[in-house]
């Protein structure tokens, strides 16, 4: 090996190692939280990962649901009688519990950072068979470096990110049974049957993590099988189906074992105590029956100003330069071939989720960047940065000389990478220093409450109970017809507190002379904790 190849090497990796690096040591602004997280969902998440890394069940048996009725769980999660189940597909917690196995509980929250980089090499040499070598590399690193990524793998237990990471890998090993004049692309030449089984079982796993993007990613992997089928043997597609079949088999096994039928997810899963499955539209409207293609329905204006909020505007400085390539792309037969694919995954997902009022942050006026939008058109993101690159290369490809063009192409990324970052870590009330202090303040809080409330006791709440799940049992939220039938009988057995928004002194009147009064029971202050307080539900008397 030749100095001038060696140093081609290390000149190509050594970016990629750099970028890898700054990558995965920032993920650990919020590692540090192991057993403490924002949202609801990674909550639950970090909860059934740890049950199956330790029972190999999803089904957790809780003794104080048998008494009463399964009314006792998080948003996150759903019960079966006594039993606590995940809300959501199994494929995260699945995959992430088996990992946990092998490498203990410590790695919960560096398994998605660590996936993420394996998957952006993966992506690169993918984006070298659309666009050159030089758009490869700059896609690549603008992937890795995109807010919607970055922050959701630094909040890597949301299954947004695993899903395109699975997917990139599939595609990845379909791309290598196309044969290549680069010798990098061309390892394990002879191997297709191994590459094709490992492609159908990662396009399985995609599947398994998050299976409503059926709609676009099955379509997508059938384009990507008819332009590989003059190098590929029905021997090949054997393999393939065996690999695809092999995790939709599992999927089907676990779901049996969970929710008691295969085709059973913890979306469509119906209990006693949760006795339909209700969608609201936008216009406020809620709705037993769904679509099956649409099942939020089709709304132009909310699709339009969803789309704009989240997907053009909110980066806008990744958007101008990727719609300043589309010209440019559309000369060259390939990469016209790749936008184009690109804009029907977009046309799809914007119709699909753009259609859906979703209420993540308190303020419905708030457009941030933890909105379950961003990570939701996570795929389209990812798939515009070759575009970003191209409109880069050509910028700079009008400058005088090639150290000025180098020059004003590393400005360019720096420049970009900078703007990522401030969205992730500084920008808005959602982004990563902020949410660092959420949690610290909500860790305080609960270590507090818990000094107050006994260990055998429930905590009726709306939004905080990521704070007390799963060390104190919960009941939300606090106004409802099936809270207020269950605290008498939750209180003979157990003390009852509740914990939110402190009750204005008209709204502390009205439970204890009207719904409270009824029931027998009483509310009482206990403590203070800035905007909200913690109180004693108990007997009148």
């Amino acid at each position: 090996m030749g100095f001038k190849t060696v140093a081609k090497f290390f000149s190509v990796y050594g970016i990629w190692i750099a970028c890898a690096l700054i990558f995965f040591l920032s993920t650990f602004f919020l590692t540090r939280f192991t057993h403490f997280f924002i949202s609801p969902d990674e909550t639950g998440s970090a909860f059934f990962a740890r049950a199956f890394a330790h029972t190999g069940s999803f089904r957790v048996f809780d003794g104080m649901n048998e008494w009463f009725e399964g009314v006792l769980h998080p948003r996150s999660v759903i019960t079966d009688g006594a039993y606590l189940i995940p809300g959501s597909f199994l494929g995260l917690t699945f995959l992430y519990g088996s990992l946990m196995k092998i490498f203990g509980s410590w790695s919960l929250t560096f398994l998605t950072p660590v996936i993420v980089v394996i998957a952006m090499f993966a992506w690169n040499q993918i984006l070298e068979r659309w666009f050159d070598r030089r758009v490869a590399l700059i896609a690549s690193i603008l992937t890795l470096f995109h807010p919607a990524l970055w922050y959701y793998s630094a909040r890597g237990l949301m299954p947004n990110v695993l899903f395109v990471c699975c997917a990139i890998f599939s595609v990845w090993f379909l791309t290598r049974l196309h044969p290549s004049e680069k010798p990098s692309v061309n390892l394990w030449k002879g191997k297709k049957e191994v590459f094709g089984l490992l492609a159908g079982l990662f396009f399985g796993l995609a599947l398994f993590v998050r299976l409503s993007e059926v709609y676009w990613l099955m379509p997508l992997m059938v384009a990507l099988l008819i332009a590989v089928r003059k190098t590929i043997s029905a021997r090949v597609v054997i393999f393939y189906t065996l690999g695809l079949l092999s995790v939709m088999g599992l999927v089907f096994v676990l779901n049996a074992f969970t929710y008691g039928h295969p085709l059973t997810f913890g979306y469509t899963f119906v209990s006693s105590v949760q006795p339909s499955v209700l969608v609201e539209n936008v216009s406020g409207v809620v709705l037993e029956k769904r679509s099956f293609l649409l099942p939020f329905g089709f709304h132009p204006r909310a699709i339009f100003w969803h789309t704009w909020d989240y997907a053009l505007r909110l980066f806008w400085w990744l958007t101008i330069p990727a719609f300043f390539a589309l010209p440019i792309v559309f000369k060259d037969h390939k990469q016209k071939i790749y936008t184009l694919l690109t804009i029907g995954v977009a046309l799809w997902l914007c119709v699909w989720y753009g259609s859906w009022r979703l209420n993540d942050n308190p303020d419905p006026t708030q457009i941030t960047i933890a909105n379950s939008y961003v990570r939701y058109w996570l795929p389209v993101f990812v798939l515009s940065t070759p575009l970003i690159a191209t409109s880069i290369l050509w910028i700079a490809k009008h400058t005088r000389s090639k150290k000025q063009s180098a020059v004003l192409v590393c400005a360019c990324i720096l420049m970009l990478v900078g703007l990522n970052a401030r969205s992730v870590f500084f920008a808005g009330q959602d982004a990563l220093v902020r949410v660092v202090a959420t949690l610290e303040q909500s860790e305080q809080i609960r270590d507090r409450v818990f000094m107050i409330v006994p260990e055998e006791s429930v905590i009726v709440t709306d939004r905080s109970d990521k704070l007390f799940f799963p060390g104190r049992h919960v009941l939300v939220p606090l106004r409802s017809d099936r809270t207020y039938a269950a605290i008498p009988r939750i209180l003979t057995r157990v003390p009852v507190y509740y914990y939110g928004i402190t009750l204005p002194p008209e709204d502390l009147t009205y439970l204890n002379q009207r719904k409270f009064a009824s029931l027998g029971l009483q509310i009482t202050f206990m403590e203070s904790f800035g905007v909200e307080s913690l109180y004693h539900i108990k007997k009148r008397e």
